[in-house]
């Protein structure tokens, strides 16, 4: 941040400090004091009490003979009458929640009415009036439909990137956040970092791939030379023929491009709106892999397809097994569950099938059907049995073998182990 362009700081939604402490500790001391005593340092919440005790620490750390140097405004940012100063950089960890009603002093936009979320809106204004922004939030708004005239309006103003977290070890988003309070020590809202830079010539933006880590790996991770390593060299600009940014990493760039481009069937084109004697059960919680059944599980949250005839189901059931059904979940998606409506727009392609494929897929289907009791686990959740199948990894990668060799791609079926791995670091 210490790089981004503006002379003035500003921390939109500071609550206690958090956020502007670590700033100002990041730039040092000296730095810091002049920053204060400039008058350059903006405090925005809308709770005062919090505000003060930000502006006491900050003063207690930094020197009581400059706090009144320190800017503090308690007011509600979406407030038309709450603007940024001029030339300004902005961090911010915005409130997070669905807005049920819309005040009448906000100004009204297409990403509020579109999205009806309070970080999409501070996200929104704060892109609009400063030069240039870190800010952490979800990460829903980088796929999700509702959120479309935001990345649009990120991408007519500048250019920068965003990295994705699976997971916050430690929580960046742990306590009391605008009314929603977590109770668990663990993440239960996956997180984005963006960084937004104002330009008129260069737009778009990088996205990384879904990342996921141990929590002892937290501090080696969290840094900008290791984060920047996981952005692509392309900038992703939105459009209505590609309306979501895509959580691809570079070393699987080609292979997606090939899966999309080589592909001419989706999930869809294979369902029936009729019940048909070829139903696939598949869970639709998939922390780590995705998985397929013949039989209707025990258990309450699995998504039910009837495929059309046994040739698309025999396919359509080791693709759900592969690693490519997962990775296109994590691409648009990688929340809590998966969408149907997502599971029925991913490409199949089945057009490049040989006879041999078929023999291949129609054999394997066969063989993880006899096993499928074989793998099957139950856990317990809020008091109920949740019927999961596990089957061993080979089968995943002879599958994904399979379909990169349907691709025309010359590569091994391991290549996506980085996609359902729980650290980010090389174990070894």
């Amino acid at each position: 941040m210490g790089k981004c362009d503006g002379t003035a700081v500003c921390d939109v939604a500071c609550g206690t400090g958090k956020l502007i402490l670590a700033y100002l500790d990041l730039i040092g001391y000296d730095r810091a004091r002049d920053l204060i005593a400039s008058g350059n340092l903006y405090l925005y919440d809308s709770d005062g009490v919090a505000l003060q005790i930000c502006r006491t620490t900050i003063a207690a750390k930094y020197g009581a003979d400059i706090a009144d140097a320190i800017h503090v405004v308690c007011a509600d940012f979406l407030d038309r009458s709450v603007e940024l100063p001029r030339n300004c950089k902005v961090i911010s960890n915005p409130p997070y929640s669905r807005l049920d009603q819309i005040p009448d002093c906000w100004e009204p936009t297409d990403v509020l009415a579109d999205s009806k979320e309070f970080y999409s809106a501070f996200m929104e204004k704060i892109f609009r009036q400063a030069v240039s922004v870190v800010i952490i939030t979800p990460f829903s708004f980088v796929s999700g439909s509702r959120f479309y005239s935001l990345r649009k309006e990120m991408c007519a103003g500048g250019n920068g990137f965003i990295v994705s977290f699976d997971n916050i070890p430690g929580n960046i988003f742990y306590g009391k956040k605008h009314g929603v309070f977590n109770t668990n020590t663990a993440n239960s809202v996956r997180a984005a970092i963006t960084v937004f830079r104002r330009s008129t010539v260069e737009h778009g933006f990088r996205i990384s791939p879904l990342i996921r880590f141990k929590n002892e790996e937290r501090s080696n991770l969290l840094c900008r030379q290791i984060l920047e390593e996981t952005l692509p060299d392309a900038y992703q600009v939105v459009s209505d023929q590609k309306t979501m940014f895509e959580k691809v990493g570079k070393d699987l760039n080609d292979v997606f491009d090939t899966w999309i481009h080589r592909s001419t069937y989706t999930v869809n084109d294979f369902i029936s709106n009729e019940e048909t004697p070829y139903q696939i059960y598949m869970p639709n919680t998939c922390r780590y892999y995705t998985a397929a059944s013949a039989r209707k599980l025990n258990r309450t949250g699995a998504l039910s397809i009837n495929v059309t005839s046994e040739e698309e189901f025999r396919f359509l059931y080791c693709f759900i097994y592969s690693s490519f059904t997962y990775w296109w979940w994590r691409i648009y998606d990688g929340g809590i569950t998966y969408p149907l409506k997502l599971l029925q727009s991913m490409p199949l392609p089945f057009n490049l099938l040989t006879d041999d494929d078929k023999q291949f897929f129609t054999a394997t289907a066969e063989r993880l059907m006899n096993e499928e009791n074989n793998y099957t686990t139950t856990k317990m959740n809020a008091g109920a049995p949740q019927e999961n199948i596990k089957v061993p990894a080979e089968y995943r990668e002879n599958i994904n073998q399979r379909i990169l060799s349907v691709l025309g791609l010359q590569l091994d079926g391991t290549i996506f182990t980085a996609v359902h791995a729980n650290h980010f670091f090389e174990v070894g």
